[in-house]
């Protein structure tokens, strides 16, 4: 174990169980004990598989992941709730773990008896629930119902308690599984200044959250798992940019599957199209266009940018006639249906002579201004008047752009290349 390693992760596998039939679990369980016969009524799973991390003193550590990758498995081996089948977990210090917050409350006992109860099962002694008590209290705020059974509290008091008992035990280790849905807004404020106050006292702290906003903002270090692996690691923008790569990459590949079940079976779609609904495309064909490629600055194909980045849009043509002056237009939409931009060649003054037979033209952005989000695109050919169409896809093409390190900015649509200055006394 490296020095200052407070948690040490290493080779580090968990499966779980399937069951086919539950209610025959039991029985066929001791059937095939007795036999000696492997279950076939069950499948094996596995949540994690070699999983490594070095997790120093006072780092603060974000997980990501899609629900089932992983991440509330992983802090549950972290907090010994579960046990590895392969592998180890070695942590140094008093933990507190707000993943199943509540856990062995007694509905019949009170708030107060119930911070002992809970704290206990936490690993903490009397004399260290008894010094932090009165904080405790204060920081749910339900001074005036603590003696009451908390059979009597609502869902959100419920939780209040089991949180304020486990974030002000003065732990060296807190893990924390979605923090923000915890509470009402106030409640939720007063804990993520606690987590900064225990940041700032060196405390080791794992978040486990799918609000990526405040996993870059707090985190000093990012793990992204993807069905039970460690698919990244390092810096949060990067991590978190390699997370909507994924997504948007089994998006499209679930789109891609849903066009192939749609269509005939004698015409599939090309790899590198995406066919467009008779209803999202019209025109009178005279020239069609025949494919379109997102580019980025090596040329390659690419359907993922970052802001600022550079992006190559490029236009296949084939026209079946010699057309004069013809006008090709595209159009940016946010995914929500926000038009942002629609330039053509007509306006930007770029007049093409004529096409005939086959072509491609480009689009040509050298820093993309769009913020993180996924977006749509319209492409088209019009004559020269911009009224009758030879052929328009209407929102049929999707490009994702997502966080930069070297671009803070996280809100809106559009990145503004921009100054501060100040002119104080």
């Amino acid at each position: 174990m490296m020095k200052n390693t407070v948690i040490d992760v290493r080779d580090l596998s968990k499966k779980f169980r399937i069951y086919h039939e539950k209610d025959l679990n039991l029985k066929y369980a001791f059937i095939n004990f007795l036999t000696g016969k492997k279950s076939s009524y069950y499948d094996e799973f596995w949540a994690l598989r070699n999983i490594n991390m070095d997790i120093k003193k006072g780092e603060t550590i974000g997980l990501i992941g899609e629900n089932g990758s992983g991440k509330s498995t992983l802090l549950k081996l972290m907090s010994r709730i579960l046990f590895p089948d392969e592998g180890y977990v070695y942590t140094e210090g008093k933990i507190a773990a707000l993943i199943e917050i509540g856990a062995g409350f007694h509905s019949e006992l009170s708030g107060r008896e119930n911070i002992y109860i809970n704290g206990s099962i936490l690993g903490f002694k009397k004399k260290e629930i008894e010094a932090s008590l009165e904080e405790i209290i204060e920081f749910s705020g339900l001074e005036r119902f603590i003696d009451n059974p908390i059979k009597t509290y609502s869902s959100g008091m419920y939780v209040r308690l089991g949180f304020s008992i486990a974030i002000n035990v003065d732990p060296d280790i807190l893990l924390i599984d979605e923090i923000l849905a915890v509470g009402d807004e106030n409640f939720q404020k007063k804990c993520l200044q606690k987590i900064d106050g225990f940041k700032s006292e060196g405390k080791t702290i794992i978040i486990v959250s799918h609000d990526l906003t405040t996993v870059e903002k707090m985190c000093d270090r990012v793990f992204l798992l993807d069905n039970g692996l460690v698919a990244s690691e390092g810096a949060p923008v990067d991590v978190i940019s390699d997370y909507h790569k994924i997504l948007f990459e089994k998006e499209e590949k679930a789109l891609r599957a849903e066009q192939i079940e749609k269509m005939p079976a004698a015409a599939p779609p090309q790899e590198d199209e995406s066919p467009a609904p008779e209803a999202n495309r019209w025109g009178s064909k005279e020239a069609e266009i025949t494919g379109i490629e997102f580019l980025d600055e090596r040329n390659e194909k690419c359907d993922v940018f970052k802001t600022g980045d550079f992006m190559k849009v490029r236009i296949h043509y084939e026209a079946k006639e010699r057309i004069k002056k013809p006008v090709f237009g595209i159009a940016f939409y946010r995914e929500d249906g926000i038009h942002i931009n629609g330039p053509n060649t007509k306006t930007s003054n770029y007049d093409i002579e004529h096409i005939e037979g086959k072509g491609y033209i480009e689009h040509i952005i050298n820093s993309i201004p769009f913020l993180p989000d996924t977006y749509l695109f319209t492409a088209s050919i019009y004559d020269y008047s911009c009224i009758n169409a030879y052929d328009h896809w209407e929102r049929c093409f999707k490009f994702s752009v997502v966080e930069s390190e070297r671009i803070k900015e996280r809100y809106g649509v559009f990145y503004i290349p921009s100054e501060w200055r100040h002119h104080g006394q």
